[in-house]
C-alpha cells in the first residue's frame, strides 16, 4: 500500500472520476445525496467494508460485531457501511469517530446518516454519509462481517479499494487500478496547474486546452 500522506495533497474525487473515465471505468461515483458531514479536506484511505443485517430487537449484549470490527481497522482505512439505504439508523457516532481517530483511520463513509455531528466536526474526523438521524445503530442493525466486499448505489466495495471522498463526492477506485489512477492524477494535476496559469497569464481557453490537454 502506498503512502496517502502526500497523496492527499493532490488527489479529489473529480480527478479520480476522471481518470477512471480514461481508464473505461465509467460507473465508479456514490450518487450525490452521500456527502461530508464531518471533517474537511479530502479522505483518502482503503476501503473496510462491514456487512450488517436488520434485526427487530434489541440483543443481551449489544455491539458485539461492531466492537470486532472496530478493534480490526487500522490506519489509512475507512469504515465503509452498505446498507441498501435501509435508512433505519444513524451509522455513525462520536465514539466511534473517538476510537477511529485515535488509530489514525481516515474516516467513514455510508449510505445512510450518522449523528453526534457537532462533536465529530470538533474533533475533524471526516464522515460521508447521506445526512443525520438521532437514532442509535442498536436493536435496529447488526455487524456481522468485516473487511469483505459490499456495495453502494451499484458500485462495488471491495477491501483495499481506494476511496476518495471530499465536498464534490465519493469516487471508488478499484484495488487493481490504484497504481494506475494514481499516476494520471499526478499527471492531471500537473497539466491542471499549467492549464491554470496559462489563461491567468492570457492564454485562450483552447490554446491551453491544445497545449495541456485537460479541462
Amino acid at each position: 500500500m502506498m503512502d496517502l500522506n502526500s497523496l492527499r495533497e493532490i488527489f479529489t474525487s473529480a480527478l479520480a472520476s476522471d481518470c477512471l473515465d480514461a481508464m473505461g471505468y465509467g460507473r465508479q461515483v456514490l450518487n450525490e445525496d452521500i456527502h461530508m458531514l464531518s471533517g474537511e479536506g479530502v479522505m483518502l484511505g482503503y476501503a473496510f467494508p462491514v456487512q450488517i443485517e436488520i434485526v427487530e430487537s434489541f440483543p443481551e449484549v449489544p455491539y458485539v460485531g461492531l466492537l470486532k470490527a472496530l478493534d480490526a481497522i487500522g490506519k489509512d482505512q475507512v469504515y465503509v457501511t452498505p446498507t441498501g439505504r435501509a435508512g433505519k439508523a444513524s451509522l455513525w457516532g462520536e465514539l466511534l469517530s473517538t476510537a477511529c481517530n485515535f488509530k489514525g483511520v481516515a474516516g467513514s463513509l455510508a449510505d445512510g446518516p450518522s449523528r453526534d455531528l457537532t462533536r465529530c466536526r470538533a474533533m475533524g474526523f471526516k464522515i460521508f454519509g447521506t445526512g443525520s438521524l438521532p437514532v442509535d445503530i442498536n436493536g435496529r442493525y447488526e455487524v456481522v462481517a468485516h473487511n469483505v466486499p459490499g456495495v453502494i448505489d451499484g458500485v462495488s466495495i471491495k477491501p483495499g479499494d481506494l476511496i476518495v471522498g471530499d465536498v464534490d463526492g465519493v469516487t471508488i477506485v478499484p484495488t487493481e487500478a490504484i497504481e494506475e489512477v494514481t499516476k494520471r492524477v499526478i499527471d492531471k494535476s500537473s497539466g491542471e496547474s499549467n492549464f491554470r496559469k496559462a489563461v491567468k497569464e492570457g492564454m485562450s481557453p483552447s490554446a491551453a486546452f491544445e497545449k495541456y490537454g485537460v479541462l
